[in-house]
């Protein structure tokens, strides 16, 4: 190869590799982050009663006793959806296997049964879970506001209950379990897939 060739290959050579080198700077990148923040939890329930510890002493078999409890909202920002569990205490009408609840109550209107309640044999309990609304619709609870009904209004004892059946009860407590979830960006208004998203 001649001089002259040689140097207009090489000449050649450096534009490409320039060209090469301007287009490997013509590169761009770029990033965002965007940022999002979540929302303080508003959803504040009570259970709202008025319930005095003497009117459960010293019961007898068949007594009537007043207990109402409500759901009340207490957050001034959301409505909210509300479900209660209500735990009963059971008994061996039998001396040895747990199978009849120590107390009895009648839902109020307004509430609906979600669950088919069976006794626990360890825990010696019947659990029933109840929704604010009907069998397809939950019904919500304003801001500030209050269920319209209690969940029941009174709680009778097991009438015919002798004292070998008692001897098998565990506790004589109720336990009332209110739960709350905000009202808005769920995905259906059926109470057995909200409860879900709560418990």
């Amino acid at each position: 190869m001649n001089k002259k060739k040689s140097i207009v290959l090489a000449s050649m050579l450096a534009l490409i590799l320039l060209i090469g080198g301007i287009i490997a700077y013509f590169t761009d990148v770029d990033s965002r982050e965007n940022v999002f923040t979540l929302k303080d939890d508003d959803v504040d329930i009570e259970i709202d009663e008025t319930w005095d510890p003497d009117d459960g002493k010293d019961l007898h078999p068949g007594a009537v006793v007043t207990k109402e409890p409500s759901v009340k909202n207490k957050s001034s920002e959301k409505p909210v959806y509300a479900f209660v569990e209500v735990v009963i205490p059971c008994y061996a009408t039998n001396g040895t296997t747990v199978d009849a609840e120590l107390f009895t109550f009648t839902a109020n209107s307004g509430w609906t049964l979600i669950n088919t309640p069976t006794i626990d044999a360890t825990s010696k309990t019947k659990t029933y879970v109840y929704a604010y609304g009907t069998n397809s619709s939950m019904t919500e609870i304003p801001t500030n506001g209050t269920t319209s009904n209690p969940v029941f209004s009174q709680v009778t004892v097991a009438p015919t209950l002798t004292k070998t059946q008692k001897d098998t009860v565990s506790t004589t407590n109720i336990i009332v379990n209110a739960y709350g979830i905000q009202t808005d960006n769920l995905e259906s208004n059926d109470p057995s897939d909200i409860f879900a998203y709560v418990k």
